[in-house]
């Protein structure tokens, strides 16, 4: 009866000194993502498309493919960005959305697919193309696309996606290439054929800081960034945008069309109403999304 006692004794004293000797665990970390807003336009090839900064660099304009298995940048953007490559294979420092979302140490493969080769040289989507969005991105976030809208709700999720694997076959496996090799030669030979050359190199889109809203065909600004160029140059919430460089607007896109064609440091001139009197605007172009 005394060894039980013993014992007993012994058990419960060494209990709390083992669990002393374990290390605490680490509280999880706090996931604290916001959600945000993600503007997308349709192409005239009714692609979804996005525009991005690389490395603070940009905007870029993106195809949103789910079909893709990684971030894929046009050659001409990687050389415009100066991004190293090892393998055709580049790190990017940030991934920043129109929108405000933004990735770091993001994957990306620096190559031309042919899809986009295509398109450019054909002028098919309206619009210079420079690179596909695909699954190493899109599966990051959880996304709801509305095409009644002019915004994608981008939710950040918690977990990472799985890594993807080597875009193309090494040089000991060519044959699993073969097919799209072919179809970049295609496309060449059409191009070449139809007397279309080659896509110029791209130039970003200017930034002016304002959206719109339409009523009718009333349209008017309903929003002015703080610090951006339409603020800078005094245009003002609720103004009515009468015309863009002497282009009558009855729509958002007929605006949009026109301030689309400028470039950072080019001059939109609006025509605006404002407490019942007309008066001209001007907004120099900024660098940005």
């Amino acid at each position: 009866m005394i060894y039980r006692w013993l014992i007993l004794l012994v058990t419960v004293t060494l209990a709390p000194l083992a669990h002393a000797g374990e290390k605490p665990k680490a509280e999880p970390k706090k996931f604290d993502a916001k959600p945000g807003l993600v503007p997308f336009r349709l192409t005239d090839t009714h692609h979804t498309l996005v525009r991005i900064k690389i490395n603070g660099k940009g905007p870029f304009n993106f195809i949103v493919d789910t079909g893709c298995p990684v971030l894929l940048i046009a050659e001409p953007v990687g050389k415009k960005v100066g991004l190293t490559t090892e393998n055709g294979w580049a790190i990017l420092d940030s991934l920043e959305m129109e929108g405000g979302l933004e990735l770091t140490k993001v994957k990306a493969r620096v190559e031309t697919p042919f899809q986009i080769e295509g398109m450019n040289g054909m002028g098919l989507a309206g619009v210079e193309l420079h690179g596909l969005m695909g699954y190493t991105v899109l599966a990051k976030y959880k996304m709801d696309l509305d095409y009644t809208k002019k915004q994608m709700l981008w939710t950040p999720l918690r977990s990472d996606p799985i890594p993807p694997q080597p875009l193309l076959a090494d040089k000991k496996n060519k044959a699993s290439t073969g097919g799209m090799d072919m179809m970049v030669g295609l496309v060449r030979v059409l191009t070449y054929f139809a007397g279309i050359g080659p896509a110029p190199a791209p130039q970003p889109r200017g930034f002016f800081g304002f959206e719109l809203d339409a009523k009718g065909k009333t349209v008017t600004v309903s929003r002015v960034l703080a610090k951006s160029p339409a603020a800078d140059a005094g245009l003002k919430l609720g103004d009515r945008i009468l015309t863009v460089e002497g282009v009558e607007v009855n729509a958002i896109a007929d605006a949009v069309q026109q301030a689309s064609k400028l470039t950072a440091g080019k001059t939109l001139t609006l025509s605006i109403e404002r407490d019942m009197q007309k008066q001209e605007i001007k907004i120099t172009a900024g660098q940005g999304l």
